[in-house]
């Protein structure tokens, strides 16, 4: 959790808990690349070492927090959600958000439980009761988000028709909002600590802390809460669209653009030429936001784009960052296309004598990288049969390698995908439905070859506004499909 080491500059060696039963993952990957294969073995096995049946009480889970905490934190969980659905660690997903999301109440001004323990209950560390606990105010827009990028990976309606979820999103959207003064109107002017009910305790100054941030104190909301509500106002248009709630997801739409207009006008800073991290309530400015809002997807100007990737890139900001944010940039690279960034950041989080690469949100973060970043692979939509499942693009770190990912379940479906540079991709559909796959290759081409014959490909733009070209075609169960550049 950023709470403890984040930007800190702290460091620590903490020994694995020790399980009694470990999941069994069918994910693997071989590669010519023989580095990012011991990569991707380590954070596979180090993942599934955190990972728990439902013999505690709490239920299916798995450690996101310290280790040897036994608990899972909110931002840690949201974050690691994608690698351990690439796990095929839906049960402990599935149990873990809906905890969180059943846990906020109006007595904690739509606050959850930051952490929760194996118990089942909220962590000591962290509450010691309604009035007295710590919470970061990014948290409930970032589980929205994961909500719902897990009922599209997994297909469970019950994501967004459980009466815990659909609660949530909510009084999220709502009373959440409200109770914190994060309406786009009145987010700037926000006084830094509210709802306060206590003069003294451990947690009062704790008490909605505006931003993941935690080592400063003189700012009245951060650049990572705005990009967070606004991946979460987007997500909730999403399903509001799916069930054609048109007012609604319009709503959202709404409310999602003003925030981003904050965040490019606002956050911007023009003459640094880069996010800045934190708003005070004088106007000032101060730190730096980039990592966030490229993670949360909260800017499409290509101009500030390429100027925050520079940023996160650079050396001055990789020497002083901790663990947890580092575990965040290679999923953002690859998004925007740096591969080679990402690749370099994989190499450094998974190196033997890395400090604190036992921190859970590592090897999850490895295993969502090289999954939904090297391989490309995202779920797309898939709810109507004549949309794609499963999208993918090859992002290998040379056009000379190749990579095979075997085992992917998604949905009903275990997949594997091979890619040959980015030349050539091959889907088997091992079990499952027939489903849409919509193939991607880096640049503008008229055409891809799909089993041998041509197919006119469409041509649309990546998250770095770069051109992609693409065709979708169908995989019935027990096919392969080959689909390739001329």
């Amino acid at each position: 959790m950023y709470r403890y080491l984040l930007l800190f500059g702290l460091s620590s060696t903490i020994a694995v808990h020790a399980q009694a039963v470990t999941p069994i993952s069918s994910l693997q990957l071989e590669s010519s690349d023989k580095e990012v294969v011991q990569a991707f073995q380590w954070a596979k096995s180090q993942a599934l070492a955190y990972a728990h049946d439902d013999s505690d009480p709490v239920g299916p889970w798995y450690e996101a927090a310290l280790p040897g905490r036994d608990s899972f934190c909110m931002r840690d969980v949201s974050h690691q959600t994608t690698g351990a659905a690439a796990l095929g660690l839906y049960s402990q997903n599935r149990n873990m958000l809906e905890r969180f999301a059943a846990a906020v109440s109006p007595g904690r001004d739509w606050a959850g439980y930051w952490e929760i323990d194996k118990l089942g209950n909220p962590s000591a560390a962290d509450y010691l009761s309604d009035n007295d606990f710590w919470y970061n105010l990014p948290a409930n827009f970032d589980l929205l988000d994961s909500i719902v990028r897990m009922w599209r990976w997994t297909g469970d309606n019950t994501y967004v028709n459980h009466p815990s979820f659909r609660r949530f999103f909510e009084t999220t959207a709502t009373a959440y909002v409200n109770a914190w003064d994060l309406q786009p109107d009145l987010i700037l002017k926000r006084q830094r600590l509210m709802n306060q009910r206590l003069s003294k305790g451990k947690f009062v100054q704790a008490r909605g802390i505006p931003s993941y941030t935690e080592g400063e104190v003189n700012f009245s909301l951060g650049t990572d809460l705005l990009a967070a509500e606004y991946r979460a106002f987007e997500s909730l248009r999403f399903v509001a669209l799916s069930r054609h709630e048109v007012r609604p997801a319009q709503q959202y739409e709404y409310t999602a653009n003003k925030i981003l207009h904050l965040i490019e006008r606002s956050a911007w800073s023009e003459k640094s030429r880069h996010f800045t991290g934190f708003f005070s309530q004088d106007g000032a400015m101060h730190g730096a936001g980039d990592a966030m809002v490229l993670y949360f997807g909260a800017t499409k100007d290509s101009r500030h784009i390429r100027a925050a990737l520079s940023h996160i890139e650079s050396a001055a900001y990789l020497k002083n960052i901790g663990i947890e944010e580092e575990s965040y940039l290679a999923q953002t690279f690859y998004r925007y296309g740096e591969n080679n960034a990402a690749y370099e950041r994989i190499m450094d989080l998974t190196r033997p004598n890395k400090d604190r690469r036992d921190y859970p949100e590592v090897s999850f973060s490895v295993i969502g990288a090289i999954v939904t970043g090297m391989m490309g692979i995202e779920v797309v939509d898939g709810g109507n049969p004549e949309r794609p499942l499963l999208h993918s693009i090859a992002r290998l770190p040379k056009n000379s390698d190749s990579a095979t990912l075997t085992g992917v379940r998604i949905r009903e479906n275990l997949v594997d995908l091979q890619h040959v540079g980015d030349r050539r991709s091959i889907l088997t559909n091992r079990s499952g439905p027939t489903f849409h796959w919509q193939a991607s290759f880096s640049g503008k081409v008229p055409f891809l070859i799909v089993n041998g014959h041509p197919v006119r490909s469409k041509i649309s733009s990546t998250a770095a506004q770069a051109p992609v070209s693409w065709i979708i075609t169908k995989v019935a169960s027990g096919a392969t499909v080959v689909v390739s550049r001329p």
